[in-house]
This record gives structure tokens, sequence and C-alpha cells, in this order.
């Protein structure tokens, strides 16, 4: 392994060369990754606003909230 950095420091323009190879040729296929602006994405959650004036919350959650979700 220390062979290994070694001939790394020594042969430091080849690593940069090598280092910026592989990031230009990482940005080029980056480019060319096809992607959609709006991706259909199906999110199974239902966001449900139930509102009533005078109630406390816990009566709400009794009364109103409960009953909505057993159906």
């Amino acid at each position: 392994m220390l062979s290994l950095i070694d001939r790394s420091v020594g042969h430091s323009r080849t690593v940069l060369a090598t280092l910026v190879f592989i990031l230009i040729a990482g940005s080029l296929a980056y480019r060319d990754i096809p992607r959609e602006s709006q991706p259909d994405i199906n999110i199974p959650i239902i966001y449900v606003t139930v509102t009533h004036d005078g109630i406390s919350p816990e009566d709400s959650e009794r009364l109103i909230i409960r009953p909505l979700e057993q159906e």
C-alpha cells in the first residue's frame, strides 16, 4: 500500500491528469442522464384538514377525526 502512495506522489502529473479526466467524464455523463421536469411520483399519503370552531382538540379527535379515519 505504501508503494502505491509513493508512486502517486512521484507521478503527481499523471494523478492530476487522471483526476481531471474522471471529473470531465463524470460531468458529461451527468449531463446526458435523462430527467423530467415533472416526474410522475405516486405518494400514498392523503392529508385531510377538518376545522370546527368552538370545540376542544380532544373533542375534535373523538367526535370528528376518529370516525373519519374508520371510514
